[in-house]
């Protein structure tokens, strides 16, 4: 029997070099490849609402939401002729959901957003949601409120009361 390395103990270390190696190329380029791939779903991509601000009647029996278009695209169905396309859910009161019930509760804070006219990128809305009977709202109190908008929209607000 001759001295020196076996042939397993030679192809493992071959192994775990080119693991090593394998590693030392992916790892700088595999930020770069994940990143790539994480944008391709915004590139043409759904379009993304925001709430930016949320006020509570004086009563209680109503709350308004000032939404945002973040775009890209605009959106169909946002105006007060469709009121159904907005659903309100307001889990810290179990409220469940509430629709905007008065073709005067949609206005519009920039740009126009008419019968015909879509909700372009950039634009605000204002939303007032009436609540149904025997509902109220505190403005001291906090709610985690989601809304669903027109052209499977959707969006989080966390109102905190002060």
């Amino acid at each position: 029997m001759r001295a020196g390395i076996s042939r397993v103990v030679v192809e493992i270390i071959i192994l775990v070099i080119a693991v090593a190696l394998a590693l030392l190329i992916f790892s700088p380029i595999s930020g770069y490849i994940f990143g790539s791939l994480g944008r391709t779903a915004t590139v043409g991509g759904a379009t993304t609402i925001t709430v930016q601000n949320a006020n509570i009647s004086s009563g209680g029996d109503s709350i308004s939401l000032f939404v945002k278009n973040l775009g890209p695209s605009s959106i169909n169905g946002a105006s007060a002729t469709n009121n159904g396309n907005w659903t309100l859910v307001i889990s810290g009161s179990d409220i469940g959901k509430v629709t905007v019930s008065s073709a005067y509760n949609i206005i519009a804070i920039s740009g126009t957003v008419g019968s015909t006219d879509p909700w372009d990128k950039d634009e605000v809305l204002k939303i007032t949601f009436s609540l149904p009977n025997g509902v109220t709202l505190r403005s001291t109190s906090s709610y985690s409120i989601v809304l669903y908008g027109p052209g499977n929209t959707m969006t989080q607000y966390l109102y905190s009361g002060g």
